[in-house]
């Protein structure tokens, strides 16, 4: 399955270096990845979420659900890693007279 089926099935769209790995992870277990390309030959995880088989649900649709989680999962590191990077500007001490 390309990155445009799964963008078309519902699965949100990654830019740029970003893209989903399905791999099995033990016995009867999938997990989505979603993976940030790193030079030619070598990417990383940066979310991940299981694929839940349930009887009434399509192999597709349940690769999509676990797509759109690790998404959701993505998002809440990135907007942390935001808000640190904002914070780490204040690191040191704090003059209560205002002065450096």
């Amino acid at each position: 399955m390309s990155m445009a089926q799964l963008v078309a099935a519902g699965a949100p769209e990654l830019h740029g270096s970003y893209f989903y790995r399905v791999r099995e992870s033990s016995i009867d277990s999938l997990l989505v990845e979603i993976r940030r390309q790193k030079g030619r030959w070598r990417s990383v995880a940066v979310a991940e979420a299981w694929v839940y088989h349930e009887h009434d649900v399509t192999a597709e649709a349940a690769i999509v659900d676990a797509c759109i989680r690790a998404f959701k999962v993505w998002k809440e590191r990135v907007g942390h890693h935001v808000a640190y990077v904002a914070a780490v500007e204040y690191i040191g001490d704090h003059d209560p007279k205002g002065r450096k």
